[in-house]
């Protein structure tokens, strides 16, 4: 798939593109680009180059830059749709939200403001379930 990717966005296909692409596809949250970094056999690339591809992928909008609840940014394959997750604050799971419950917020945004709304990706922090039931 990393190759037709970089294909239809006409950019050179290279092993370190092919792999960041490859780990971004294999993961199941975003990724700093250190964490990216460190699935790379040791000595492949440089820590430079991660960042390089990952800026070139975002031009492209092939990736999306988000902060995280650790105030660091992490990439994810951008799949075209508006993505949230709840984040439990004590294990760290993550757990995606079917549907955009935003839509109607976001059109009072825009007539309010004017501002055309283009993206969102949005995280909410608790704790889940589990954690609670630990708790108590």
């Amino acid at each position: 798939m990393a190759e037709s990717i970089l294909k239809d966005h006409n950019l050179k296909s290279t092993s370190s593109r092919r792999k960041v692409l490859s780990i971004l596809e294999e993961s199941d949250r975003p990724l700093t680009a250190e964490e990216i970094y460190s699935l790379f056999p040791a000595n492949e690339v440089h820590l430079s180059t991660v960042y390089r591809c990952l800026r070139s992928f975002e031009r492209e909008g092939i990736v999306k830059e988000e902060t995280n609840a650790q105030k660091e940014n992490v990439y994810s394959l951008n799949k075209g749709d508006d993505t949230h997750v709840l984040v439990c604050v004590k294990c760290h799971k993550r757990v995606p939200l079917k549907g955009c419950p935003y839509h109607e917020v976001n059109e009072r945004i825009e007539k309010e403001t004017g501002f055309e709304l283009e993206d969102q990706n949005i995280e909410i922090y608790g704790i889940c379930g589990d954690c609670k039931k630990s708790k108590g």
